[in-house]
């Protein structure tokens, strides 16, 4: 799910590749937030792109978005605030998103003895060797 900084969810379905991962047998889950690419330096965008620019701090034309934003009143973007001027721009749910957070539900197995465990995620970059990990303390209890 999406969740914006007011509390707001909006429940979307996740895509998963188990094909041609590696290493060989994961899944990986794409980030359900389109990146924003208004030049073809540095995104890794094909030198013919076009109807996306940035016009006098503004990035206009819909061809910017790698994929359709997941809610569907994301009908533009902008600078993002205090940033003119800026490469750092943003949708209702798109871009370099500040408005909210992406949400995920964690199955735990029906047979998991109680206990003290850690989860542990990371996430990889699509547009660069960028890797963050990250874990948390959990405990499972008996009802």
């Amino acid at each position: 799910a999406l969740q914006w900084n007011n509390g707001t969810r909006l429940p979307i379905n996740g895509t998963f590749i188990d094909e041609g991962t590696l290493p060989k047998g994961s899944t990986w889950a794409r980030n359900p937030i389109p990146r924003i690419d208004f030049d073809s330096h540095s995104s890794g965008q094909p030198e013919t792109f076009s109807d996306c620019r940035f016009v006098h701090g503004q990035v206009e034309g819909q061809a910017c978005r790698q994929f359709e934003p997941p809610c569907k009143w994301d009908d533009g973007w902008y600078s993002q605030p205090g940033r003119h001027h800026s490469v750092d721009v943003e949708g209702a749910c798109s871009g370099d998103w500040t408005g909210g957070v992406i949400v995920d539900k964690v199955l735990i197995p029906e047979d998991l003895p109680a206990g003290e465990y850690v989860l542990g995620w990371r996430w990889d970059c699509e547009e660069s060797s960028q890797v963050w990990s990250s874990c948390s303390d959990v405990t499972v209890e008996n009802d």
